[in-house]
C-alpha cells in the first residue's frame, strides 16, 4: 500500500522510521551509506513528513554542492504494519566541471604573490565542489593576510548594473553555449577580491594584563609577540602569538585584537589582552596509561607553581600511584621544571627528575632513578615535521628478582638476588601532525620518527667505576596514524589505520656491557596492540614478557556513531578492528607468515578526557597454534577460552 505525504499527515496513528533504501537512475556516484549519513529520518524513532521532506532538500543540495546542478529526488513512502519504509530516487544526471578559474582584483600585487596565489588546485576539467571553492577562496584570502593586506576581502558589494561584481560567481553557461561541446556541462569559477591594493604594517602594541596580583611582567608577554612593530602586517603571527601565550600555564587566557587603521595610516595597532589564572595550585588527579602494553589506572597530586621566579617558568611535584595487578603496579615521585623560553620563543625545555619503585610483572622490582632534559622546538605549521624533541636521560636502576626464574637451559636464577645498573640515552625526535582533533580525530595524518643512542655517558663513567653496568644500543621507531572522514565532515564514521615500526640494534662489547633490558624493549599483545591478545602476550619470542627488539605491526578501525546528536547516547561509538603484526627477537628473525592477525569490535564513550573503551578481540591467526588451529574458525570450542581478550583503556587504541 502507497500513501502520499499529504495523506501520511491526516494518519492519527504513529508509525516508526522503517527501512531507508536509495534507487539510482542516470548515475550512482556516492555509496548508500555516505547519503545515509545525510540524512535525519534514519536517526529518529517515529517517522515525521517534515524530516522527509528536510531530507530530500538535504540530499538535492549536498549533490548541487558536489557539482549535479540537475540532480532531481524524488521520495517513496510505503506502509509496512507499524513502520514506514522510505525509498529516495536519486536522478543525478551530469557533474559539472571547472572550465575555467578566474580570480579578480589581485592585478597590482607583486609577482612572486601572484605566482603562490596561481598555484591553486581547481584546475580545469575537476568536478565542481562548493567546499573545495571555500577552501581555495580562504587560500587566497590568507596568502594576502599574511603579506599585508590588512583590508584584503571577497568582494560582497551588489551591483544593480553588473551582477559579475558579486564576489563568488559559480555560473553554468548559457543554453546555447551549452550545445557546443567546448561549454556542455561545465561552470565558470570567478573569485573577485577588494582590498589588496595596499600593504599595511605592524603599529604599536598595548598590553593589558587584567587583575595582575602576582606581578607578572608584559616583558614575558612582549617576548612572547612573534611581530613587531614596523614589520609588515601578517595574520599568522598573531596566531602564532596568541599560541605561544599557551604554554604559559599562568596565561589562563590570552588574546590579541587588532585595530583598524584610520585612512591617513598604514599602522595596524593591537591590543594584548591577557587574563592570569592562579599561580600556586595542588590537583589531585586520575591516572590511564599504558605501560608496556598493560593497562594501569592510579591517582596523583600534583603541587604546581606556574611562574617559578618570574619569567613564566613552571615547577611542578607529583606523587603518583598506579595499579595494573598486585604484580604490576608502581609508585614514582617527580619533580619538573619548565623553562618556556629557552634562548627564543620556539624552544622550551623540560627538565624532570623522578624517584619509583615498578614492580613488573610477579618476578621483577625495579627501584629506580631517572633523570630526562627534553629540549623541544617548534619548527613551522606548514613544514612537514612541525616539531623536534631531543631528549637525554640517564636512568639508574636497582633490579630485585622475586621469583625464582629458570630459563630454557634449566639454569635457576635464585629469589632475592640483586643487580644494580645506570642507562643512558640520547633521543632524537621529528613529529608531524596535522590532525583535527586531540582525542578523537577525524581527519589527518600523524607520523613520529624517533632515533636513539643508548650508553655513550656510562661507557665514559665506566673507564672510573670498573663495576658498573650498563646496555649499548641502537633503537628506531616510527609510528604513522592516518584518519578519513567517511560522512564529509559530519564525523560520525571515521576509518583510521596506523602502522608501527621499531627496532633495537645492540652494539660494543666488554664486561661491563650487559643485553638491553625487558622496560626499554618491545611488547605485543594488549588495548594498544593485538587485541586478541591478553598484555604482553604475543610475539615470536621464547618468553613474551622478556619483550623483543623488532616490531612490525599496525591496524584497521571503523569507528561509527550510530544515535543522533539529540540522543543521551550521542556520545556513544562502535567500532569494528582488524589488528596485525608481531615483536621478533630481533630483525633477522623477521618473517612475513609470522604476522598474528585480531579482529573484533568494541565500544567507546566521548568524556572531556577522551573516550573511555572497551574491546573485545579474538584472534583471528595466530602463527604460533597447532597445526589445524591457527585460524580463528578452526577448534571453535577454543574460541572463548584461548582465542579470546577483553581489552579495557582511556582514549582510543590508535
Amino acid at each position: 500500500m502507497f500513501l502520499s505525504l499529504y495523506s501520511l499527515s491526516h494518519c492519527d496513528e504513529r508509525y516508526e522510521t522503517g527501512d531507508i533504501d536509495f534507487k539510482f537512475k542516470a548515475g550512482e556516484t556516492y555509496d548508500k551509506s555516505v547519503l545515509t549519513e545525510i540524512l535525519v529520518l534514519p536517526r529518529e524513532k517515529y517517522f515525521n513528513r517534515i524530516n522527509l521532506e528536510e531530507d530530500r532538500q538535504r540530499l538535492a543540495k549536498f549533490y548541487f554542492d558536489n557539482g549535479f546542478f540537475d540532480v532531481i529526488v524524488d521520495t517513496l513512502t510505503e506502509i509496512n504494519e507499524d513502520q514506514i519504509n522510505v525509498t529516495f530516487t536519486i536522478f543525478e544526471n551530469s557533474r559539472y566541471v571547472i572550465r575555467e578559474f578566474q580570480i579578480i582584483g589581485l592585478e597590482g600585487i607583486p609577482e612572486k604573490l601572484k605566482e603562490e596565489i596561481n598555484r591553486s588546485e581547481i584546475n580545469a576539467g575537476k568536478p565542481y565542489s562548493k567546499s573545495f571553492v571555500n577552501s581555495e577562496k580562504d587560500r587566497i584570502l590568507n596568502i594576502l593576510w599574511n603579506n599585508g593586506y590588512y583590508y584584503a576581502r571577497i568582494d560582497t558589494s551588489r551591483s544593480l548594473i553588473d551582477s559579475s561584481r558579486r564576489g563568488v560567481i559559480v555560473g553554468k553557461y548559457s543554453d546555447d553555449l551549452q550545445q557546443n561541446p567546448e561549454f556542455k556541462n561545465k561552470v565558470l569559477v570567478r573569485m573577485r577580491f577588494t582590498g589588496a591594493d595596499r600593504v599595511y604594517y605592524f603599529g604599536e602594541s598595548e598590553i593589558t594584563i587584567n587583575n595582575n596580583r602576582y606581578g607578572f611582567s608584559k616583558d614575558i608577554v612582549i617576548r612572547e609577540l612573534k611581530f613587531k612593530g614596523g614589520e609588515i602586517f601578517d595574520k599568522s603571527k598573531i596566531a602564532e602569538s596568541e599560541r605561544n601565550f599557551t604554554k604559559l600555564p599562568i596565561i589562563q587566557l590570552g588574546r590579541i585584537i587588532t585595530v583598524d587603521p584610520d585612512s591617513s595610516s598604514d599602522r595596524v595597532n593591537v591590543r594584548v589582552i591577557i587574563t592570569l589564572g592562579k599561580k600556586y595550585e595542588i590537583t589531585p588527579g586520575i591516572s590511564a596509561v599504558y605501560l608496556n602494553n598493560r593497562f594501569f589506572a592510579g591517582a596523583s597530586v600534583q603541587y604546581t607553581d606556574k611562574d617559578f621566579f618570574g619569567g613564566g617558568r613552571v615547577f611542578s611535584t607529583k606523587v603518583e600511584a598506579l595499579y595494573n595487578s598486585m604484580g604490576n603496579n608502581q609508585l614514582e615521585i617527580s619533580f619538573n621544571l619548565f623553562q618556556p623560553f629557552l634562548f627564543r620563543s620556539n624552544l622550551t625545555a623540560d627538565f624532570t627528575t623522578s624517584f619509583g619503585i615498578y614492580n613488573f610483572l610477579d618476578d621483577f622490582e625495579y627501584i629506580y632513578t631517572q633523570n630526562l632534559a627534553r629540549l623541544s622546538y617548534f619548527i613551522r605549521e606548514y613544514t612537514f615535521y612541525n616539531n623536534a624533541y631531543l631528549d637525554i636521560t640517564y636512568d639508574h636502576l636497582r633490579l630485585r628478582i622475586k621469583n625464582n626464574i629458570v630459563d630454557d637451559q634449566g639454569n635457576v636464577t635464585p629469589a632475592g638476588k640483586r643487580r644494580s645498573f645506570s642507562n643512558s640515552i640520547v633521543g632524537f625526535s621529528l613529529v608531524h601532525n596535522n590532525t583535527n582533533d586531540l582525542f578523537n580525530p577525524s581527519k589527518g595524518f600523524y607520523h613520529q620518527l624517533t632515533l636513539e643512542n643508548a650508553g655513550a655517558l656510562p661507557r665514559l663513567i665506566a673507564v672510573f667505576n670498573k663495576s658498573l653496568l650498563f646496555s649499548q644500543y641502537f633503537k628506531f621507531f616510527i609510528p604513522n596514524r592516518f584518519y578519513f572522514d567517511l560522512t564529509g565532515g559530519r564525523r560520525t564514521t571515521i576509518f583510521a589505520f596506523n602502522i608501527e615500526v621499531g627496532n633495537i640494534t645492540e652494539y660494543g662489547r666488554g664486561g661491563n656491557i650487559i643485553p638491553v633490558d625487558r622496560i626499554y624493549k618491545f611488547f605485543s599483545g594488549g588495548g594498544n596492540s593485538l587485541r586478541g591478545w591478553a598484555p604482553q602476550t604475543g610475539g615470536i619470542l621464547t618468553d613474551p614478557k622478556d619483550g623483543g627488539k623488532f616490531l612490525f605491526e599496525g591496524g584497521y578501525e571503523i569507528r561509527r556513531r550510530p544515535f543522533p546528536q539529540r540522543s543521551f547516547f550521542y556520545p556513544v561509538w562502535i567500532v569494528v578492528f582488524l589488528d596485525w603484526g608481531n615483536v621478533w627477537e630481533n630483525i633477522g628473525m623477521f618473517k612475513f607468515n609470522q604476522i598474528a592477525l585480531a579482529t573484533g569490535l568494541g565500544v567507546r564513550y566521548d568524556t572531556f578526557v577522551g573516550p573511555i573503551r572497551i574491546d573485545f578481540g579474538f584472534k583471528l591467526f595466530n602463527p604460533l597454534a597447532d597445526k589445524g588451529n591457527h585460524w580463528l574458525w578452526e577448534n571453535p570450542g577454543q574460541i572463548f577460552k584461548n582465542k579470546f581478550a577483553i581489552q579495557f583503556g582511556l582514549g582510543n587504541a590508535f
